[in-house]
């Protein structure tokens, strides 16, 4: 067996140590009341709001065919659990095991754990394969594991933080097997589809350049022409069952675009590799486009910024041996298009557009589905960091090799240490401090009275995010009703719109669903209801409501004067 398959072959103790590092550093920047299953009052704000919300309704659902699929979270406008970011790998084995969980469960804090430590592991792999040297691999291990991206995404965007599925995809392209690593691939991809489609475009594009490399660039022998067609089918009739199954085509094709109006906006700033932002402990932040300065964030950091230009002069200086990068030839290619992907057609220095290419129509729609497309520079920045390593490993003398990487790893370290440190603050604030002073909005005895009643909440006007939704979606929840709101990555603009046609015309002309609780909740959106002399109207802590039945029944303590009577007909909210 070869040195190469042999180290291919063991479990290198890089991976191990990485792991472990990487659960370190998440309890030194993370409180761990996060990994607490029942304390889920940090998750309801913002993205982490929908993520959670969207496990909780796909997990009060029986189960629908596909699996996926939610319906009483968004109704019309909803679709999915893959389109409330919710970590559908994570959601489908917790609904599994749903039985047995506690009542109140949240698992986004420990899959922010998992995600550090299988960042460390994979590190640690990709290590293995860049130098033998022990102390050059655990260095290594530690530049990946504490990339910055990674913590980055910990501010709400909990599936995004698995760049471990990154390393994986770029692990599986940079070994020097020369056969096709069919279920390897089909495993990570179907995985990154059951965590989050930017990591699945991300991993695609890394199967793409493996499998030109197999095929094309490789020294003979490589895989024979069948092998790479069978190769080819197996990982992608894998792939494309697996996103059938999670819900990805319940939306039609024409959902699945970003917003052209967006593209561009969410973009890599060409100054990126070089510019901290903020954080740095030896660099000044650089100007770049408002929008960008979080999906455009792909700084190196220092101690690679200075090992890059080592690596480089190592491969021209006179009389250096020759490299041989014809293997990776489609891996450069495919990151170096990933990378004008991230910049945009509104390719931007510092603060200003210095050139627009002209993308217009469908062109622009299809690329639009990219639309955070600064996230596609991961790619670059993970492979610059592994060249500029493997180079210096393999073209220094081993004491020298390993003084430049543990130098510049340790100068890595610290200059970004400042932004772990004021990270590590603003999640004490965000994720424990706050959350202790957060309630819910709705505190009129008029809800809790409703709930006993109606099984559906429709807002009017029917819209993605509308007014207070979070907390409209797990009062939803909590009494088991199902809402027309949310948050939702994607969506039908169509659907939304029929849906709109719908309610103004129920809210005016009837019937009123006996069962169905009517919100007006935008003083931009007026709408003529008429109501039956059972039915009641009434404003509820900021809502226009409109409550068929009402006077039907009984309430209880909830006395009748809380909503005016029918019949009546009005313009509101």
């Amino acid at each position: 067996m070869s040195a190469a398959h042999a180290s291919a072959a063991r479990l290198p103790s890089s991976a191990m140590f990485g792991a472990l590092a990487g659960v370190v550093l998440f309890f030194l920047v993370f409180d761990p009341r996060l990994l607490d299953p029942g304390y889920w009052i940090w998750l309801m704000e913002g993205d982490p709001a929908t993520q959670y919300l969207g496990w909780r309704f796909f997990r009060a659902e029986p189960w629908h065919w596909p699996p996926g699929m939610i319906r009483s979270y968004g109704l019309e406008v909803g679709s999915a659990i893959v389109f409330t970011d919710s970590i559908p790998i994570a959601a489908f084995v917790a609904k599994l095991l749903s039985p047995l969980l506690p009542e109140t469960f949240q698992y986004f804090g420990l899959w922010a754990l998992l995600c550090f430590a299988l960042q460390g592991w994979f590190g640690g792999m990709l290590a293995d394969l860049a130098t033998e040297r022990r102390l050059e691999r655990y260095a290594i291990t530690l530049l990946f594991t504490a990339s910055l991206p990674v913590m980055d995404r910990a501010i709400g965007h909990f599936a995004l933080m698995s760049h471990w599925l990154v390393l994986w995809g770029l692990w599986l392209a940079l070994r020097p097997n020369r056969e096709l690593s069919t279920g390897p691939w089909a495993a990570v991809a179907c995985i990154a589809s059951l965590v989050h489609a930017y990591l699945l475009y991300l991993v695609l594009a890394l199967w793409v350049a493996d499998v030109l490399r197999r095929r094309h660039f490789d020294p003979q022998p490589r895989p024979s022409f069948g092998d790479w067609v069978r190769h080819v089918i197996v990982v992608s009739l894998a792939l494309v069952a697996t996103m059938a199954l999670a819900g990805y085509f319940l939306l039609p094709a024409h959902a699945v675009t970003g917003g052209a109006q967006y593209y561009g906006k969410y973009a890599t700033n060409l100054n990126a590799f070089w510019n901290p932002g903020w954080g740095s402990r030896f660099l000044p932040g650089l100007a770049v486009m408002k929008g960008a300065e979080l999906e455009g964030h792909a700084y190196l950091g220092l101690g690679m910024l200075a090992l890059l230009p080592v690596a480089l002069l190592s491969m021209i200086a006179p009389g250096s041996a020759r490299p041989n990068l014809r293997p990776y030839v489609p891996l450069i290619a495919i990151g170096a298009f990933l990378w004008m992907l991230a910049v945009s057609h509104q390719v931007a220095w510092g603060d200003r557009v210095v050139l627009e290419v002209p993308l217009r129509g469908k062109l622009l729609d299809t690329v639009a589905t990219l639309r955070a497309s600064g996230r596609l520079a991961w790619v670059a920045l993970y492979g610059l960091w592994f060249a500029a390593v493997a180079i210096v490993a393999a073209r220094f003398a081993p004491r020298a090799a390993t003084v430049l990487i543990v130098g510049a790893v340790a100068l890595q370290l610290v200059d970004i240490s400042p932004r772990y440190v004021a990270m590590r603050d603003y999640f004490a604030d965000r994720f424990i401090a706050t959350p202790a002073r957060r309630a819910s909005p709705l505190v009129s005895p008029f809800w809790p009275e409703a709930a006993k009643h109606y099984r559906t909440i429709r807002m009017a006007p029917v819209a993605n995010m509308a007014r207070g939704w979070e907390w409209l979606s797990l009062y939803a929840v909590d009494h088991g009703m199902a809402i027309n709101t949310g948050q939702f990555a994607r969506l039908s603009f169509p659907r939304v719109d029929a849906a709109n046609r719908a309610i103004t015309a129920t809210l005016k002309d009837g019937p009123l669903d006996r069962s169905t609780l009517y919100l007006l909740w935008a003083p931009y959106a007026k709408f003529d209801w008429t109501i039956g002399p059972d039915d009641g109207v009434g404003v509820f802590d900021g809502y226009f409501v409109v409550a068929p039945g009402w006077f039907a029944e009984p309430r209880g303590s909830i006395a009748p004067e809380y909503l005016v009577r029918g019949p009546r007909r009005g313009i509101a909210p």
